[in-house]
């Protein structure tokens, strides 16, 4: 009898330790790179919401990079991805721009298991050709599925795309 409730005891701690490190990782993160561009090396993945502290920007910030410090990490994120809360600069959550259907597969003909509205926060796990193109691969109130990247923006970004 020990045994089995030692096992589930357990199986429950190993369930709880994942559902919040799935929490704590899926937060629509900007990737914080060691220089301006895509092609350098990834630092870390910033969750939305986060403070963070512009050092400096390309000229012009139009589609530009930022030099940020993020923590006890210095490195630069696209300037889209960054918004505003009050006088803060935080990496921008995303949201809907309009009522945006979430499909189970990536595609105009698969089936729509629930309508999100618009102006709602989603995790954004993955958009294959960047966010605002595309499919997106999201979560909200639990469930994950696609929905299409034209819906979804950075809010209060401070270069809207």
């Amino acid at each position: 009898m020990r045994k089995m409730l030692a096992a589930a005891t357990v199986g429950l701690v190993v369930f709880l330790v994942q559902d919040i490190a799935q929490a704590a990782t899926a937060q629509s993160p900007a990737t914080l790179r060691s220089g301006p561009g895509t092609s350098w090396r990834r630092i870390a993945q910033i969750p939305a919401g986060a403070d963070v502290q512009v050092l400096s920007c390309n000229p012009g910030w139009r589609h530009s990079w930022c030099q940020i410090r993020y923590g006890s990490k210095t490195g630069w994120v696209n300037a889209p991805a960054l918004g505003t809360s009050g006088s803060q600069v935080i990496v921008a959550p995303v949201v809907t721009t309009d009522a945006a259907s979430l499909k189970r597969r990536a595609s105009m003909f698969s089936s729509v298991t629930e309508v999100i509205p618009g102006g709602k926060k989603v995790d954004v796990l993955r958009c294959r050709s960047g966010l605002g193109r595309g499919w997106c691969r999201v979560s909200y109130q639990g469930k994950t599925g696609f929905v299409r990247g034209g819906l979804l923006a950075r809010q209060r970004s401070v270069i809207p795309r």
